[in-house]
């Protein structure tokens, strides 16, 4: 078949954000790192609620897959697949719906006095024109603050052994 030039097709071009975090941990990455688990945040992140529908071990691990809703974005159901599960250093989680993706890169550093560095990073796209919309009304800020929430609540369910009462 000389000569026969194939494109891809581009229905829609997606926009994108690119939003990142730190923040410091006064425990370990031993300690901090099984939480970031779909099973595990029912012991600390109230109003939590995910379905499984893959993990052999029934915790997070690689290639691990379960759904949750997105309120925030119609009520509509997201695809998790666990991308990435690098023990007591890394996990990223790549997310789906109809009308967006997202990449969710978690990193963990262990500091000398026992704490952690905890590194985040999401990568939004937009695949629809909606999907679009929502990735042009994402803010660092509001990241960085559900961030900080996200800490407060790990840190006292790992420093009182209970979930924060809301």
């Amino acid at each position: 078949m000389a000569g026969l030039i194939r494109k891809p097709k581009q229905t829609i071009k997606g926009e994108r954000a690119v939003l990142k975090g730190k923040q410091d941990y006064s425990f370990p990455p031993e300690d901090i790192f099984p939480m970031l688990c779909p099973v595990r945040e029912y012991e600390y992140l109230p109003g939590w609620e995910c379905d499984i529908v893959y993990l052999y071990s029934g915790l997070a691990e690689q290639g691990g897959v379960f759904t949750t809703h997105s309120h925030g974005e119609g009520d509509q159901k997201d695809v998790w697949v666990i991308s990435r599960y690098d023990t007591n250093r890394a996990i990223e989680f790549v997310r789906v719906n109809r009308m967006r993706t997202m990449i969710y890169r978690i990193e963990l550093q262990g500091t000398e006095n026992g704490g952690t560095v905890v590194s985040w990073e999401q990568i939004i796209t937009g695949l629809t024109e909606e999907g679009n919309r929502y990735v042009r009304t994402l803010r660092q800020s509001d990241f960085t603050a559900m961030l900080s929430h996200f800490q407060e609540l790990l840190e006292h369910y790992l420093a009182a052994g209970k979930a924060v009462n809301l």
